[in-house]
């Protein structure tokens, strides 16, 4: 083994340097391309799971994968979830168990991308309607409370005579998150009858995904929600009135209980009244028209009797034949008016009031009759509309009145703000003595004044350089040596930079020999 290794390391040292490279570089490549074909045959083969999904669809097939611990990835911007091949179907059995259907988008006016020129016309006209199908259930699935929504058209084709041509007619499907109102189905209604050209109101039905007709075709239909909603005006109408009355009777009463209920009659019918009146007095001539006819002489009158040939008989004898025709159109004054009655019209009203005698309350209580003409002029109540009011008393329990706080000061109400007050003066006492420790700390390390470094330098050096009287007498090289050492300190103090500069290049030079 070590006789081959060694001929190996020979064979390689004898090649030349290019050839060396080159084996290199080789088993490189070929290191590269086999760790490639690992990686993709460990890799495992992904196939789809669900395609064209919407948004809220793809958030919950991720996060049942992502719970469970399957690999995935997105494709198609998104919308197309790819899982493990081999976990295809064991994935879809798992979903399918915790309800996620993965619910596709639906299509809209994209479809008619895809078409050629030789797409015919009916194909055309049935693109044209999935497109405008899949637009609509998109809209109805951005609105709040709808998870998603199937809207079905039915167009028929364009007929000659329009007594013959078929309405448009269109079915809604709705997954609700939540009961709609009638204003929300309504809304529904009206986005799917303004989106689609030809439907009514009348011929929309919509049911949600339990099966239950929201919205039906026929009379009934198009008025359900309008009988709600008219119901709700009508009782907002009367709790108005309501109040105005109450608040009518505690001023008149000085603050006496007393109970009011109001009912309207309401009537929502819209109605139009057009009127045309003349004036007969006021005759103008337009236009006047005179013809004369004269005749003399011998021979048939005009007008006689009528032969065999069909020609006038032949008489003898002399005629006179005369005729005057006139003609006149005279104009007179019209006036036309056209009355729209707005619904929502009162037709009647009935009021019941029941109030305090006063005999418990002590509260001085007008008359029944003051309160009745106060009532119906504050409402505007009629007596030949069928108006009425009706009031009655009976004994009413007084109202509390609030009791005042005493004057002076409750201690218990104020305990809260009393500690609320002590913690923060706690707080701030502590602060303070925090913060005068942490100066006393800094004073204590504070180091001596710079000011006072100069004034007692020069002063050092001349004592330095003067000879001490009680010292012994030095030699000349000491004095020299001390006078150097203070030259190379000033110079270090002056021009710090240059003597590192210097020193550095000394301590190079040394360590180079």
């Amino acid at each position: 083994m070590e006789l081959m290794r060694e001929r190996i390391v020979g064979f390689v040292r004898a090649l030349p340097a290019a050839q060396r490279v080159g084996i290199v570089a080789a088993l490189g490549v070929l290191a590269v391309a086999l760790a490639a074909f690992a990686v993709w045959v460990t890799t495992p083969a992904y196939t789809v799971l669900y395609s064209d999904l919407d948004s809220g669809s793809v958030s919950e097939v991720v996060d049942e994968l992502e719970t469970h611990g399957i690999a995935y990835e997105l494709d198609n911007g998104g919308s197309t979830v790819l899982v493990p091949r081999d976990e295809l179907y064991d994935t879809r059995a798992l979903l399918a168990g915790e309800g996620i259907a993965g619910r596709t988008s639906p299509q809209g006016y994209e479809l008619l991308e895809e078409q050629g020129l030789s797409v015919s016309e009916f194909r055309q006209r049935v693109d044209y309607q999935r497109a405008l199908e899949g637009e609509l259930s998109r809209t109805l699935s951005a609105m709040r409370g709808v998870d998603s929504a199937s809207v079905h058209l039915v167009v028929p084709e364009d007929s000659l005579f329009t007594e013959q041509q078929q309405p448009v007619t269109a079915s809604v499907v709705l997954a609700n998150s939540r009961p709609l109102d009638d204003a929300e189905v309504e809304g529904i209604t009206f986005v799917v009858a303004s989106a689609v050209e030809g439907l009514e109101l009348d011929h929309i039905t919509v049911a949600d995904n339990d099966g239950q007709v929201l919205h039906s075709p026929g009379e009934l239909g198009g008025r359900s929600t309008a009988g709600s909603r008219n119901l709700t005006q009508t009782q907002e109408f009367e709790h108005a009135l309501a109040g105005e009355v109450e608040r009518l009777l505690t001023a008149a009463t000085d603050g006496s209980p007393a109970s009011v209920v109001v009912r309207a009659a309401l009537n929502y019918d819209e109605e139009e009244l057009e009127t045309e009146t003349f004036n007969p007095e006021s005759q103008v001539a337009l236009r006047e028209q005179t013809s004369e006819e004269r005749f003399e002489g011998t021979g048939t009158e005009p007008g006689g009797a009528v032969g065999v040939d069909g020609g006038p008989m032949p008489e003898t004898g002399e005629s006179n034949y005369e005729r005057d025709d006139e003609l006149r159109e005279f104009g007179v004054d019209r006036t036309t008016s056209r009355t729209v009655a707005a619904p929502g019209r009162v037709d009647g009203l009935s009021v019941a009031i029941v109030m305090d005698d006063g005999s418990v309350t002590g509260a001085e209580v007008p008359p029944v009759v003051e309160v009745e003409e106060l009532v119906t002029a504050a409402l505007g109540l009629d007596a030949d509309r069928g108006d009425t009011v009706a009031v009655s008393t009976t004994a009413m329990p007084a109202v509390e009145e609030p009791v005042e706080a005493e004057e002076g000061l409750d201690m218990l109400g104020m305990l809260p703000q009393a500690i609320g007050a002590l913690v923060l003066l706690v707080v701030a006492i502590a602060l303070f003595l925090m913060t005068r420790r942490r100066d006393d700390d800094e004073d204590d390390y504070l180091p001596e004044p710079v000011e006072e470094l100069p004034q007692r330098y020069p002063e050092q050096l001349e004592r330095e350089r003067e000879p001490a009287l009680t010292a012994p007498q030095r030699s000349e090289e000491e004095l020299q040596t001390e006078q150097v050492k203070s030259e190379v300190a000033q110079l270090v103090e002056s021009q710090p930079e240059e003597i590192a500069t210097l020193l550095r290049g000394w301590l190079a030079d040394r360590r180079g020999t």
